[in-house]
């Protein structure tokens, strides 16, 4: 993809997410809506998808639809069990930090949650950022700094949540929100990678904002680390698909 698709894409997305939640804020603060009541929701929604609309504009290939069918479905061989992976740190590092389990996320909830945030408040956004963003960017600079790249980006997209009066993300300072926005790249990136999957890339941050409900989150060593040896783990498998490469290409040298 050339960078001129990906300015198309980011101005897309943060046209249609700022509009819209920088409206809801006016709303909030100009009028007698709060935060919860159906036109603010219905906005706020909108704005949600502004990733995922501005990845269909973005999508390479003819004919269109068979491109999106591509897009949307294809799955690498052994993808799943990277997923699977990076859903047990996520769960031991969350769970093992905290170790005090929300009491309103009963059984139900939680599978109500899940469904939410991979379909419309978090995972939906993986078309965007690991479809058509991360991609494009590691084909001009290492994984890890397009990783990187993603996350500021991520963040500064978020940026107006914090002045919705009411809104859930207030309860946590920005910066916070945007390291674990930057780390969280790196889990995404590496499951893209591995997988080719953005199902299961929805399904993985759907999965980690209800795992971060679930638990009273507590900032200490545990969950540092936790995240540390996670983001660890992404890197090492972008060094292993390096040296598999290199060890490809000289073996293909080799046989000439």
């Amino acid at each position: 993809m050339k960078i001129k698709a990906v300015v198309k894409y980011l101005i897309i997305t943060f046209v249609i997410t700022y509009a819209c939640w920088w409206g809801v804020a006016a709303l909030v603060a100009y009028t007698d809506f709060v935060y919860g009541d159906i036109l603010p929701t219905i906005i706020y929604i909108i704005g949600n998808f502004g990733p995922a609309i501005a990845a269909l504009f973005c999508i390479d290939g003819r004919p269109y639809l068979h491109s999106l069918k591509k897009f949307l479905f294809s799955y690498k061989k052994r993808g799943i069990w990277f997923f699977l992976l990076f859903a047990a740190l996520v769960t031991l590092t969350v769970g093992l930090s905290s170790m005090e389990w929300n009491p309103q996320m009963t059984a139900l909830n939680f599978f109500i949650s899940l469904l939410g945030s991979t379909f419309i408040y978090g995972g939906e956004e993986e078309l965007g950022w690991r479809g058509i963003l991360h991609p494009a960017l590691s084909k001009k600079i290492t994984f890890p700094l397009a990783a990187l790249a993603c996350g500021v980006i991520w963040a500064l997209w978020h940026l107006p949540l914090w002045f919705i009066e009411g809104h859930p993300n207030q309860s946590m300072p920005f910066w916070v929100q945007a390291t674990l926005g930057i780390f969280l790249c790196f889990w995404l990136g590496i499951i893209y990678k591995r997988s080719e999957c953005l199902p299961l890339c929805m399904l993985f941050h759907g999965f980690v904002n209800v795992m971060l409900s679930s638990f009273v989150l507590k900032l200490n060593l545990i969950l540092i680390v936790g995240i540390l040896l996670t983001t660890a783990v992404a890197i090492a498998l972008w060094l292993l698909d390096i040296k598999r490469t290199k060890t490809l290409s000289n073996q293909t040298t080799n046989t000439k």
